[in-house]
């Protein structure tokens, strides 16, 4: 979209969209939403694991992200503040849906999308149609195994592995120590390895 002090074909930046936004440009918040649709969906479904609940972790995030947008100071990219709301919104949905549920049963099939590399078997790099068929099995097992995962696991790996945050950011997130974050980790592989090994 070109502005009127924009060459056609610039579309405008987060932040002049933000200015907008906070004047009072409720247009303006559409297009953000548009720009960061898929983005924010995609932190959602890998962290609650199925398509409708990351719908509604979707649209929360983003009604929550338009209210407190007067306050985002622009001290880190907004692409990041956005995330940090969504899996905020993710965890406490997931926590809230735990509360209603007599007992929690997870199903296999609506787990986390993790990219092979998470558990490395060297078939990457063989794009033949065969081993392309192959890695989509794996990475089929792959987040089937991440989904029976206890909870405060599969979280952990799904923010570190598949989106590729730091250490640090990971603990900010969750609100959790380092030290909490790493045995996470540690567990969580380790659980990993048990059902590669056929035991569960």
């Amino acid at each position: 979209m070109a502005g009127p002090d924009r060459p056609f074909g610039f579309a405008p930046t987060d932040e002049e969209l933000i200015a907008k936004v906070v004047a009072g440009d409720e247009f303006a918040y559409g297009t953000l939403v548009e720009r960061y649709r898929d983005f924010v969906y995609t932190i959602a479904v890998r962290v609650v694991g199925n398509d409708d609940d990351a719908e509604d972790v979707a649209q929360e995030a983003f009604v929550r992200a338009y209210r407190a947008l007067p306050k985002f100071r622009g001290d880190s990219k907004f692409s990041s503040w956005l995330y940090r709301i969504t899996t905020n919104r993710a965890l406490t949905h997931l926590k809230r849906k735990k509360r209603r549920a007599a007992e929690g049963i997870v199903d296999i099939d609506a787990g986390p999308h993790i990219e092979a590399e998470a558990v490395d078997d060297g078939r990457r790099d063989d794009e033949s149609p065969e081993n392309l068929v192959r890695d989509e099995e794996f990475r089929r097992e792959v987040r089937n195994a991440v989904a029976q995962l206890p909870e405060q696991y599969r979280v952990v790996v799904t923010l570190f592995y598949l989106e590729e945050r730091s250490y640090k950011e990971v603990a900010a997130t969750l609100g959790i120590p380092m030290g909490t974050l790493k045995t996470h980790l540690h567990r969580a592989r380790a659980l990993l390895r048990t059902y590669w090994s056929g035991v569960i």
